[in-house]
């Protein structure tokens, strides 16, 4: 599979691309993106691994969820349908917080995890984090995606989030641009695990490899931090000169980590 198709599973259309062979690995995007921002990593990755990743639920050409739904069994959905009992995964953001959800529901489906400046269900988000993020989904819902996506990039506040070089910046543009389903959706509709991720992160017994972003948030970096205090088997390496998203900003330096940690039995 060369391409990203849609997938019908369980009734919703999934934007899915798979490539390589190997051991699976399963790639999930965080916020204001989509698969899309895996472009640069995917080939590296297929020529080791079995490389899978998809839209998650109303970013890319994934349907936007119309009914409550939890991104974690999502996960599960997929793999089922292409017939994958075990994976590695890495994941970015709010995709990290989906991945660990998975990982407490179905440890015996995870290999090794990866975890990308992820966020953790059950860790309040800092007020003004919230807010802005309320402020960019009405701002779309009121001017278009197109002015919500130049106020965001201008925005101070998102400095921690958007890259600063010029065709890298551009990229994470046209990802945001890519995701007009999100704001057509209900956020509330999705449903994490309970009991909440935050207070068991000790049942996590697979190897995790945690990415902190040195230009991150400081709420997004301590996050990190309560992470590999807490998980049993975890280690952090901070990528110091990129933003939320270091796979974005420095793509030959991802890639290496994640092939490094992978191929150590």
């Amino acid at each position: 599979m060369n391409q990203p198709q849609l997938h019908n599973i369980n009734g919703i259309n999934f934007n899915l691309d798979m490539q390589g062979e190997g051991e699976p690995l399963l790639l999930l995007h965080g916020g204001y993106s989509n698969l899309e921002v895996w472009n640069r990593h995917a080939a590296p990755l297929a020529e080791d691994f079995r490389m899978i990743r998809y839209d998650q639920r109303g970013y890319g050409r994934t349907e936007p969820p119309a009914a409550p739904f939890s991104y974690y069994e999502d996960i599960r959905a997929v793999l089922d349908h292409l017939g994958i009992a075990r994976t590695h995964i890495a994941a970015s953001s709010f995709g990290g917080s989906a991945a660990i959800d998975f990982a407490l529901a179905y440890p015996e489906r995870v290999n090794k995890l990866i975890l990308v400046a992820p966020s953790l269900n059950g860790r309040k988000y800092p007020l003004r984090l919230s807010w802005e993020g309320v402020k960019d989904f009405l701002r779309v819902q009121r001017s278009g995606i197109e002015k919500a996506a130049d106020h965001f990039m201008n925005n101070r506040f998102w400095r921690y989030l958007v890259p600063q070089e010029a065709q890298t910046r551009a990229e994470f543009k046209q990802l945001y641009l890519g995701n007009p389903g999100f704001y057509q959706s209900k956020p509330s509709l999705q449903r994490p695990l309970m009991p909440l991720a935050s207070g068991r992160l000790g049942e996590l017994r697979m190897p995790v490899l945690i990415l902190e972003a040195g230009r991150d948030l400081p709420f997004n970096r301590q996050t990190c931090r309560l992470l590999e205090q807490q998980l049993p088997a975890a280690r952090l390496i901070t990528l110091e000169d990129c933003g939320h998203y270091p796979h974005l900003e420095q793509p030959q330096q991802f890639i290496a980590e994640v092939k490094r940690f992978l191929q150590v039995k």
